[in-house]
């Protein structure tokens, strides 16, 4: 389980490598969030905190109990916003007894 800042250190090396290739990081899309849970309900339940900070949520059941959560938002991917978002599914995530897996999202050429 990576912490809190390893992620936020990963905003700055992914915003490097999307500005190389040049992606619009000031253009809105789709990011993705991913996490894990030992107990699905737990899973269920972040996602739940998730929706009412207005991300749409798939939970989806892995081996018998645990959960896999994935969580979008339309969203830029500047350092900053980047950043909140990560800070914001992250404590949710952590508030739950998950384990933050990191965002992705595809490239917005400019």
């Amino acid at each position: 389980m990576a912490d809190l800042q390893t992620h936020l250190t990963c905003n700055v090396e992914q915003y490097s490598q999307r500005i190389k290739m040049r992606d619009d990081v000031d253009a809105a899309r789709e990011v993705e969030h991913f996490a894990n849970f030992r107990a699905i309900k737990d899973a269920r339940a972040a996602g739940a905190s998730l929706e009412k900070l207005g991300y749409g949520v798939t939970v989806t059941r892995r081996f018998i109990a645990r959960g896999t959560l994935r969580a979008t938002k339309q969203a830029t991917v500047d350092v900053e916003s980047a950043d909140r978002m990560v800070e914001e599914v992250f404590a949710v995530v952590a508030a739950h007894h998950g384990d933050y897996d990191g965002w992705a999202a595809p490239l917005v050429q400019s």
